[in-house]
C-alpha cells in the first residue's frame, strides 16, 4: 500500500497489485464509487476485474479516496474530490512507475468525480478511461428525485449522514431507528445490510443490484 495527501492535506492510498510476473504493460488505476474501498473490485468470485487485468500483464493500482468507507465519517464534495483526490492519486502513480501515461476504470461516484477531473484537465496523464454505473450527466427517475427529497428534509438534521453497517451494529439511537425502519420496508432478503443499502442509494427492492446476479460469498 502507498500512503500520500491530496492537496488538501486529507490522507489516501493506492494498492498496488502485484502478480506473479512482472507486468508488461502501463498502470489502471481502478476508482472506487462512495460508501465502499477499492476491494469492492477483490469480490470473492474466481476471476475478479483486478485478477483479468493482472493475468493480461497490467500494472494494476487500486486508489482509495475520501468516500471509502473505512475511515471516520467525513464532509466531501464532488468538486472536492476532483480537485484534489483523483489528480493526486494519478500523479503518484506516474511517479511510482515512471509511466508517462496512464489508463483508468472508473466506477459511481468515483466515475463522476474522476470525469469531473478529467474534462477540467486536471489529470492530463490520463490516456484511456472506462467509466461504469454514472457519469458526468446523471439522469434520474421522477421517483428518485421525489423520495430524495423526502427523507433529506425530515431525517438530515438528525442523521447527517446513513451507513449500510449499521444493519451490523447501530451506534445511536438514530441509527437504531433507521435500522428498524428498513426492517419494516425493505424485506427483499435476509441481509440487513445490504437493505439499508438500497434505502440509501435509491428505490427498489433492490436499488443496486440482482440478488439472482450475487453469489453467496459475495452477497455476504
Amino acid at each position: 500500500m502507498v500512503s500520500f495527501t491530496a492537496g488538501d492535506r486529507f490522507a489516501l492510498n493506492l494498492v498496488h497489485v502485484r502478480g506473479r510476473a512482472a507486468p508488461t504493460k502501463g498502470p489502471v488505476l481502478l476508482v472506487h464509487g462512495a460508501g465502499v474501498r477499492a476491494n469492492i473490485f477483490r469480490a470473492p468470485v474466481r476471476t475478479t476485474l483486478v485478477d483479468a487485468l493482472v493475468e493480461r500483464g497490467f500494472d494494476v493500482w487500486l486508489e482509495n479516496w475520501r468516500g471509502r468507507i473505512d475511515i471516520p465519517p467525513n464532509q466531501w464534495t464532488l468538486d472536492r474530490v476532483a480537485l484534489h483526490d483523483h489528480p493526486a492519486a494519478v500523479q503518484e502513480v506516474v511517479r511510482q512507475t515512471g509511466a508517462s501515461s496512464i489508463q483508468a476504470v472508473i466506477h459511481c461516484q468515483g466515475s463522476t468525480s474522476f470525469m469531473m477531473s478529467v474534462v477540467a484537465g486536471l489529470v492530463p496523464q490520463l490516456r484511456t478511461v472506462v467509466t461504469n454505473a454514472v457519469s458526468l450527466h446523471p439522469v434520474l427517475p421522477r421517483l428518485s428525485r421525489l423520495t430524495m427529497k423526502a427523507p433529506i428534509k425530515t431525517m438530515g438534521p438528525a442523521c447527517p449522514y446513513l451507513n449500510p453497517q449499521w444493519g451490523i451494529a447501530a451506534p445511536t439511537w438514530r441509527a437504531e431507528l433507521v435500522a428498524n425502519w428498513v426492517r419494516l420496508t425493505h424485506r427483499e432478503c435476509d441481509n440487513l445490510v445490504c437493505r439499508i443499502a438500497s434505502f440509501t442509494y435509491g428505490i427498489g427492492f433492490p436499488t443496486l443490484w440482482e440478488h439472482g446476479n450475487l453469489d453467496g460469498a459475495t452477497h455476504e
